[in-house]
């Protein structure tokens, strides 16, 4: 059991040895602030996209991802499929590079707040 946990687990990018475990957690320890962050506007973001849905129609959704899905799994499951992709998505890109893992989050934080405002204020 323990050799599972201690395995390492890199990946060769561009002829650099990157170690996808070690960059992942740097980042969920030094930005802690920002992952927490990130969880609270894409909750935010989920529920104002839900309110949004439920008053006027799936089809306004202007992510074509989270709209497909709205359409194939209905709006709960689809909404929450897309948030978790998004969180899957900044998980992956903090691990392929410990240096532009802050730039990631903060990018994905912005884009959330972004979105919680276009579907209070237009909705």
């Amino acid at each position: 059991m323990d050799f599972i946990f201690s395995a390492q687990i890199t990946m060769t990018i561009l002829d650099r040895e990157v170690s996808l475990q070690q960059n992942l957690f740097y980042a969920l320890q030094k930005y802690r602030i920002f992952w927490f962050i990130l969880l609270l506007t894409a909750t935010l973001d989920y529920v104002t996209t839900l309110q949004f849905m439920i008053k006027d129609s799936i089809a306004l959704e202007a992510n074509l991802v989270v709209r497909y899905l709205a359409y194939e799994f209905g709006i709960f499951a689809g909404v929450l499929i897309g948030k978790l992709l998004q969180i899957f998505s900044a998980m992956a890109f903090c691990a392929l590079s410990k240096e532009l893992s802050r730039a990631v989050l903060l990018l994905i934080i912005l884009l959330n707040c972004a979105a919680i405002y276009i579907n209070t204020a237009f909705s």
